[in-house]
């Protein structure tokens, strides 16, 4: 079974979004913040990394610049997700080398459909 880390301060979207990728049978993690995404990272090798950008301790773009440093996650996929879907952020897409940018409030079928996809 594939393992996804979703890190998202806010437990109720983290929930959500588990909830949602939990259909396409994944393994669900969870950390809370940008340094805890990264340890989780470390012990755990997701197959995939969601990353919310505005958190405490260390932001999303913050944590996904830290792990692309590391060999092992140079081919991970990762997505930002974020309630700012603005032009700068789509950037940072391009800019971090990422697989993506998701824009809350999202689509349950669209996520699930682009994380198959992405995970097949």
């Amino acid at each position: 079974m594939k393992k996804i880390l979703i890190v998202d301060d806010q437990a109720p979207m983290a929930k959500i979004l588990g909830d949602i990728l939990k259909k396409g049978n994944f393994e669900i993690h969870f950390a809370v913040n940008g340094q805890l995404g990264i340890n989780k990272a470390i012990e755990l090798k997701p197959d995939l990394i969601m990353m919310d950008i505005m958190m405490p301790v260390k932001t999303g773009i913050e944590a996904i610049k830290e792990l692309k440093d590391m060999s092992e996650f140079q081919n991970t996929p990762m997505y930002l997700v974020s309630g700012k879907g603005g032009t700068r952020d789509v950037n940072l897409v391009k800019e971090l080398g990422i697989n993506g940018f998701i824009a809350k409030p999202f689509t349950p079928s669209i996520i699930l459909e682009e994380i198959i996809k992405v995970l097949a």
